[in-house]
């Protein structure tokens, strides 16, 4: 560009907009619309003078009493298809004889010779030139009509826009989230070329005769490396209002983040038929998007817009619910960094919804995949844990064995022996310091052999227990060892306690990513389970973790039935622990989370934290964890403040048990951090995050991403909070540790990246040449 453009501010502004919106509707509603729209007296005389100039300078390609067929260049224009505040589309076809093609004409709006109109044309052009992919649309030719208007000549869809295509043709959300993948390839395209639409909307994707859908209208596109069409820029941009990113109604820097925002709208209208901020004036959109989250998807279905039948309402709803209405509301945060950090990670999410896998948008994903795995919570920082924490585990392991003792004598005193000699060793002299409970293992596991010999069975259960301890403290491949030999040890015999090993074998499985192996372990453990009580006891517990593996793949409608099985039998059993019965009601909770019933799920929630509250002494850390989850539910019904009380509650507690120094403490401090600049409490939002990058180094490597990713939660805080060097500052050393990281998330740079371009701009405010 050879010059700055300056934008027009406040009235101007918005009156623009309000101008623009206005004319995607029919001539004769126009007027009409823009007085009902609310917006304020400055604002509604803007966008009516505007309207009444629009009006008054009808000229080429006006629709006309009688038509008449016009020529342009070599194409003789036959009908027009639509037109709006950027121009019209018509239909046409070559008419020089070199050969017979219809093609779709965009003539552009011009502004008497607006030299803006003529760049915006010459660059969709380049656009559309630079981009080869089949689901956009191709440009075949351009030039400048004889009254200056520059025209772009393109491939001429013959189609229906998504909307209406789904309405007809989709029949259900599947079907519609396959379609929609083709749009994302589409965007991805474009993005990967460095190339932002900002104007995806349901107008602007026509679905071919053959089901193919194809992106139009780069009209108002911009280049992110500045090559052409000047770098995006702070002010008025051209937009849809309706399909626009709170950046783009802030007038604020854009980048890849907008068309993401765009797509999420596009696909929450294709699985509702409703608009996420439908009756929302146009002046208000930028206050409301700010102020409210948009409704559940699952929650707005509109059977009539959809076109589908009474029968099937029911099961879109449930199709939607859950994780897909999650995935959606991801792309649809206000804040462009909390989004889809790619449009590439957008379809990998809802690619995993259609296989049934867990996806990534569930509220920090680091505790959902943990509360997932770890659904009973047995020795959840065992890592962390001294070596009296083996004194625990042997414990436990008596108490397991203790109703067998009398009828085992010389197998429970060898059992005993075994443990007695392995908590010993926890006496800090032993080995020089304080001993870790993972030391204490691995000496155990050397004596095996030989203080065990004969006894086949009860190595087979110290194995068990020992390679289960290993799981816990993410040593897989010791897990899988010990499990092994307590499998081989104990398969002819079958039975309960063959069970309770699949069952460690079932969630090792799981912890590796291996779904359909963890599944079949689970239930050949429950077809080993006896009819006694000890085995009812173990069922109850398979069916636990079987609920929850069901959970973490997407398939809360099967977990559900299975969940509520193991709480009935855990409320039949005469012997059940309190703390056992809150887990298992916890792993019922998510389930309904879930399936997105979210009150019910607060109420089980709230029961589990009353239960174990109730067990004296409190385990401490169970609760701290339930905490944890019920503030994640709060936050995705809205409620913020509770949210922020409750997690409050959790860190509290994690650093009275583990001390303040506790190094998982990090993750949990950033997300409260960002909560608390949301929020607007700057001061509690630098405490949480300096604590939360003391900690950072204990918890990661200097070259983990995960270390990246707490300088990334820093800027953000720090930009929330208005201290544009600090942010600056921390998004640098992210890119640092990223550079030097040996993996790195896809979309963790651009996000950095984001919130660096945004801090500068912030710093240096002004239009960009």
């Amino acid at each position: 560009m050879t010059g700055t453009t300056t934008a027009p501010h406040g009235d101007a502004a918005l009156g623009l907009r309000l101008f623009e919106a206005a004319l995607e509707r029919p001539a004769g509603e126009r007027r009409a619309w823009i007085e009902a729209s609310g917006a304020e007296p400055g604002t509604l005389r803007t966008a009516l003078a505007l309207l009444a100039a629009h009006e008054a300078s009808a000229g080429f390609l006006e629709p006309a009493p009688a038509f008449e067929p016009r020529e342009l260049g070599p194409y003789r224009l036959i009908q027009r298809l639509g037109a709006g505040g950027m121009g019209q589309v018509w239909l046409a076809e070559r008419r020089d004889g070199a050969f017979e093609q219809r093609v779709a004409i965009k003539v552009l709006a011009s502004t008497l010779g607006d030299p803006e109109s003529i760049r915006r044309a010459e660059s969709e052009r380049q656009f559309l030139a630079w981009l080869d992919h089949p689901n956009i649309a191709r440009v075949l030719d351009g030039g400048t009509t004889a009254q200056g208007q520059p025209y772009v000549a393109m491939e001429y869809v013959e189609g229906d826009p998504i909307d209406d295509w789904c309405r007809v043709h989709a029949e259900n959300a599947r079907a519609r989230v396959i379609l929609f993948l083709e749009v994302l390839a589409a965007v991805d395209a474009a993005h990967r070329a460095l190339i932002i639409h900002r104007d995806i909307k349901p107008a602007n994707i026509l679905v071919n005769r053959d089901g193919v859908a194809k992106l139009l209208d780069f009209g108002i596109a911009k280049s992110l490396d500045g090559r052409i069409g000047g770098a995006t820029r702070t002010g008025f941009m051209p937009m849809t209002p309706e399909y626009a990113s709170p950046e783009q109604l802030a007038g604020k820097p854009l980048t890849t983040a907008c068309d993401i925002y765009a797509l999420g709208l596009v696909l929450y209208e294709l699985l509702t038929g409703r608009n996420a901020h439908a009756d929302v004036p146009t002046a208000d959109l930028a206050r409301h998007i700010a102020a409210q989250a948009p409704t559940r998807p699952s929650t707005r279905v509109d059977a009539d817009r959809l076109g589908l039948a009474p029968r099937a309402i029911a099961e879109h709803r449930r199709q939607l619910a859950g994780d897909l209405d999650r995935v959606v509301l991801k792309a649809l945060e206000p804040e462009p960094e909390r989004r889809y950090a790619s449009v590439r990670a957008f379809a990998d999410d809802l690619e995993r919804w259609l296989d049934d896998r867990p996806v990534l948008a569930r509220p920090s994903s680091t505790w959902y995949r943990a509360r997932k795995f770890v659904q009973r919570n047995r020795v959840p920082v065992a890592a962390s844990v001294v070596a009296f924490g083996a004194i625990v585990f042997g414990i436990a392991f008596s108490l397991v064995q203790a109703h067998r003792a009398a009828a085992e004598g010389e197998r429970a005193q060898r059992a005993n022996r075994f443990l007695t000699g392995m908590i010993g060793r926890a006496d800090p002299y032993y080995g020089g310091k304080p001993p870790l409970l993972v030391d204490a293992l691995d000496r155990a596991v050397v004596d095996i052999p030989q203080q065990l010999a004969g006894q086949p069975l009860l190595e087979a259960d110290i194995r068990r227990a020992i390679g289960h301890a290993y799981l816990m403290l993410e040593r897989n491949d010791a897990a899988k060892v010990q499990l092994e030999l307590a499998a081989s040890l104990r398969a002819e015999t079958g039975g309960t306690d063959y069970a309770k090993v699949l069952d460690s074998q079932a969630l090792l499985e799981w912890q590796l990513g291996h779904y359909a192996a963890a599944e079949a372990l689970l239930k050949r453990g429950l077809d080993n389970c006896e009819g006694d009580a000890r085995g009812r006891t173990q069922r109850a517990e398979l069916l636990n973790d079987y609920a929850a593996l069901l959970n973490d793949v997407g398939r809360y409608a099967e977990a559900l039935p299975v969940a509520e099985e193991s709480m009935r039998l855990k409320d039949a059993l005469p012997d059940v622990a309190p703390r056992e019965r809150a887990v298992t009601l916890s792993n019922l909770a998510s389930t309904l989370d879930g399936l997105g019933r979210f009150e019910r799920a607060n109420q089980t929630y709230q029961e589990t934290l009353h239960l174990f509250e109730s067990i004296e002494p409190p385990p401490e850390l169970d609760i701290a964890v339930a905490l944890n989850n019920l503030a994640y539910l709060q936050e995705e019904m809205g409620h913020l403040d509770e949210a922020v009380r409750l997690q409050e509650r959790a860190v509290a507690l994690y650093r009275k048990v583990m001390g303040p120094d506790f190094p998982r403490l990090t993750v949990q401090l950033s997300n409260l951090a960002l909560r608390y600049a949301k929020l607007g409490r700057r001061d509690d939002a630098a405490s949480a995050i300096r604590d939360s990058l003391r900690l950072a180094p204990t918890a990661f490597r200097d070259n983990d991403q995960k270390l990246g990713n707490m300088h990334t939660a820093a800027a953000r805080v720090a930009l929330m909070r208005g201290d544009v060097d600090e942010a600056i500052s921390e998004a640098a050393q992210a890119l640092a540790i990223y550079d030097r990281a040996e993996t790195v998330e896809e979309g963790r740079r651009e996000k950095t990246l984001a919130v660096l371009a945004e801090a500068r701009a912030k710093k240096t405010p002004s239009s960009n040449p």
